[in-house]
This record gives C-alpha cells, structure tokens and sequence, in this order.
C-alpha cells in the first residue's frame, strides 16, 4: 500500500494495512489542542492503517480542508482555542469535504438534541479507552464499505 508524509508533522502516515489483510484506508482529521492526546490517538489509528491528521484548531481544520485534504471522517474536539468546535461545524468547511461523518470526542458532556442539532454522528466521552476510539473508526469504515458491523462496547455514546 501507500506511505506519504503529512505535511503539518513531517511524519509517515499508512494509508493501507498489512499484508494478507482488509485494506483500512480511513482518512481522519482530528481536531484536538491536546498535543499529547493527539499523539496517542494518531499513534493508534495509524498502527491499525489509517491515515491520521492532526489540526489543533478549528481554523487549522478549516485550511486543512481547503488546501485539499479530504477526510472521511472527522474527531472533533468542541473546546479549542478560538472558534470552538461548533463554530467549526457551522463554518461550512466540511461542505468542501463531502460532509464527512463528525464524532465529538470531548469531556464537555454534549446533550444528544445538540448532536442531532450540528448532524454529528457520535459522541465519545473524554477520558475513553484506546481500543473504543480504534473500534468507531473501524466501525464507520466497515459501514461506509457496506459490512456487517456490530456497536461497539463502551464509551460510544451515538443516537
């Protein structure tokens, strides 16, 4: 499969899996001011084959997105420095994407009304378990390809 630098961090991403299995081509834009965090999660998803890019504002998704990135899901933290989540969603950036599929990953509890409200399609509560995240990734990916899937167990807390 592909390997191409990102360029934000200069780092390697995977955009395929291991031989012998599913090709797990997510494009995920994480938009998270926790660098640390971050760091975490970016490592995870990439070690399970998808590529990961990290924005640490809303306004850095935004650029993101216009400068041609094309996510096919995004994590969105909601308190960031300067324009909040919500204000990245009703930005309109995402309509240059496609509307991609929005999970809010935040410790500010997000009423479900909210959710429907901004059109997200999940909730994952801070502090969450490595393996939950991984699994709502790879769960919308299987979805969007159109497998059976299964909810995950846990923290995912989606309508």
């Amino acid at each position: 499969m592909s390997s191409g630098k990102t360029p934000n961090t200069g780092e390697t991403t995977n955009t395929g899996a291991t031989p012998g299995s599913a090709p797990l081509s997510a494009r995920i834009l994480l938009i998270e001011d926790d660098m640390p965090l971050a760091q975490i999660m970016t490592k995870h998803l990439r070690a399970r084959g998808h590529e990961t890019r990290v924005a640490a504002s809303a306004e850095e998704a935004a650029e993101t997105i216009r400068a041609g990135y094309r996510p096919t899901i995004v994590l969105l933290d909601i308190n960031l420095p300067g324009d909040s989540g919500w204000g990245f969603l009703r930005s309109g950036a995402l309509d240059l994407a496609g509307r991609p599929p929005v999970f809010v990953v935040s410790a500010t509890a997000i009423p479900h009304s909210r959710l429907r409200e901004f059109g997200c399609a999940g909730y994952l509560p801070k502090p969450f378990a490595v393996s939950t995240l991984v699994e709502i990734v790879e769960r919308h990916h299987s979805e969007a390809d159109g497998a059976e899937t299964s909810v995950p167990q846990g923290g995912l807390d989606a309508f």
